[in-house]
């Protein structure tokens, strides 16, 4: 695998996936940054992270592929690390489009919280979709400034959003989000299940 083609993959493969999360949607946040979200400060740091995440996954990659701007950053070019690249990206698309595929955690008639797909191993496979993307960007674009823009993005994402979004579904489901926290991974799964699963 050459650099170019490499760059071009991972282009391809982040166009791939905006056409799979919805394209339209990404776009409005351009237009809509702060619009909807004036009053509440937890929307508008969603916004400007969801913003963030497009500019350092998608945008990035294009422009490493497409124009001369981050040639002066390039590094040593591994072929053997590019394929590794090519097969978490290929993962991350998978595991991003059956996020959205799968229903997420639900409350089963028994009366925990169970979650379907992707879901039953992971709490947030977005994020774990997101840290194989960052990953793959690293190795596909073997850039010292464009390959590691995704992971700081991943970073500050994740740190972030996660501990909001565990309260909130503590606050909404109590104990019940603590067993299912217990059965599920976050970002990386469980090696060990409890025998009720």
């Amino acid at each position: 695998m050459t650099e170019n083609m490499a760059e071009t993959i991972l282009a391809a493969m982040a166009l791939l996936a905006l056409g799979l999360h919805g394209l339209v949607p990404r776009l409005s946040l351009f237009a809509n940054l702060g619009a909807r979200a004036k009053a509440d400060p937890e929307k508008r740091l969603l916004q400007v992270l969801q913003v963030l995440v497009v500019l350092a996954m998608v945008v990035v990659p294009l422009c490493d592929a497409l124009l001369p701007w981050f040639e002066f950053a390039d590094v040593v070019f591994l072929d053997e690390a590019a394929w590794v690249g090519l097969m978490l990206g290929s993962a991350a698309i998978w595991l991003f489009w059956r996020a959205g595929r799968d229903r997420g955690p639900a409350l089963a008639p028994c009366g925990t919280l169970r979650g379907g797909g992707v879901y039953r191993y992971l709490r947030y496979p977005v994020y774990a979709a997101m840290l194989l993307w960052a990953l793959a960007q690293l190795l596909l674009l073997q850039n010292w400034l464009a390959g590691p823009v995704a992971a700081l993005t991943f970073t500050l994402a994740y740190l972030l959003r996660v501990p909001l979004e565990e309260q909130q579904n503590l606050e909404r489901h109590g104990h019940r989000y603590l067993d299912y926290m217990e059965r599920t991974g976050g970002i990386i799964p469980r090696l060990t299940r409890s025998r009720s699963d």
